[in-house]
């Protein structure tokens, strides 16, 4: 009798988990739980990191649950359009107009991130806006370490510091701000900063196509 019913027990449950799983049902496995599966998030950011053809790498940044981080690296147009909800995105899902969202009158504004590190464009340009905003003497290519103290109630205290989500909307809108941009240009030279040593472990980079 215990042999039977054990016996249908066990069709029951295998007939349940095979209709679940044929609707896309996802068993969690050990050392998993709900909490960990909802720190899986999607984020549009950036870093002071020169690219391939920009001085400002973009990315949209997978976070995993098990604290692995995967970065796509997107060209500034496509960074803008996933920001704008022009394009598909599994940071912006619901192709919110971001920009919009946060009252960033000028996307554009964008294109003005290289200034927070560089005092001068260290290319030639076909316009004249090659003036950027660091007042450090002695490394020109960096920030000083007040205006990196500016920077860091929006997660940046390195160049090579992920600035995303919230913290980077937040700071394209104030750059958009003439006076902040004033008190940031403004802020006391000090110690020189020179680059960091990145530490990518666990992170995995993917180029932009």
């Amino acid at each position: 009798m215990k042999k039977t019913l054990l016996i249908l027990l066990l069709t029951i449950f295998t007939i349940t988990v095979g209709n679940a799983q044929d609707d896309d049902f996802e068993v969690l496995g050990f050392g998993e739980n709900q909490e960990e599966k909802d720190k899986m998030t999607d984020f549009l950011g950036f870093m002071l990191l020169p690219g391939s053809s920009s001085l400002v790498r973009y990315y949209e940044v997978h976070f995993n649950y098990n604290g692995t981080i995967k970065y796509t690296q997107l060209t500034m147009d496509s960074f803008m359009n996933r920001c704008a909800g022009r394009e598909r995105s599994m940071a912006n899902p619901t192709r919110a107009n971001f920009f919009e969202t946060y009252g960033i009158k000028d996307p554009n504004i964008v294109g003005q991130l290289w200034k927070l590190r560089y005092m001068e464009y260290p290319y030639k340009r076909m316009d004249n806006d090659t003036l950027g905003w660091s007042n450090n003497v002695e490394y020109p290519e960096m920030p000083s370490q007040e205006q990196l103290a500016m920077l860091k109630q929006y997660g940046i205290t390195r160049v090579q510091d992920l600035c995303y989500g919230h913290n980077m909307f937040m700071l394209l809108k104030d750059m958009s701000n003439n006076q902040w941009i004033a008190r940031y240009k403004g802020s006391a030279a000090s110690t020189a900063i020179q680059p960091g040593i990145i530490n990518n472990e666990g992170e995995t980079f993917i180029d932009a196509e």
